[in-house]
């Protein structure tokens, strides 16, 4: 086996170990995967340390050496200690993030003020002149209508009619 570890250098090998015990990325797994499958050698490596991999993962706390596992909480703890943010940190954090993000939404919806040439401003006034003028024909016919039609007519003569016939009832006749 030792034959087979020189032939590779010693940063492929790196990548091998982490391959097989599943330190490293998806991607670099991959990649040892398919140098694996092209090269006999470093499948055989690799074989090898994933076994001792396995061994290693299926030993159970109580056989291991307790200097091993002091020196496995000393390095986790210090791992952790950087994740680890109380309360307060985390509050002020997020209500930072909250109004950066609310202050950008307001910032960004500002509208701009339309800007109008004075030409367009004086072909919107004749245009409201024009359609001013129309309703007040449609005004004016509309009045003469109801003054010389419809109230005389429809109105007037109903009203007259009912008027009598209550007279010709109150006086008798």
């Amino acid at each position: 086996m030792q034959s087979n570890k020189n032939k590779i250098d010693e940063e492929t090998l790196d990548r091998i170990i982490s391959a097989a015990y599943k330190d490293a990325g998806l991607i670099e797994r991959l990649k040892i995967y398919f140098l694996a499958k092209k090269n006999a050698g470093v499948k055989s490596i690799y074989n090898e340390y994933r076994t001792n991999a396995d061994r290693v993962k299926k030993i159970p706390p109580e056989e291991c050496p307790d200097s091993v596992i002091e020196s496995l909480k000393i390095k986790t703890m210090k791992e952790n200690k950087f994740f680890i943010l109380k309360p307060a940190y985390v509050f002020i954090i997020s209500l930072i993030v909250i109004s950066t993000f609310i202050a950008v939404l307001l910032y960004q919806n500002k509208e701009k003020k339309p800007t109008y040439s004075r030409a367009e401003i004086e072909l919107a006034e004749k245009q409201v002149k024009e359609s001013l003028a129309i309703v007040n024909r449609i005004f004016k016919r509309t009045e003469s209508l109801i003054q010389e039609e419809v109230l005389p007519k429809r109105v007037g003569k109903p009203i007259h009619k009912s008027l009598s016939i209550i007279n010709e009832v109150l006086i008798g006749g």
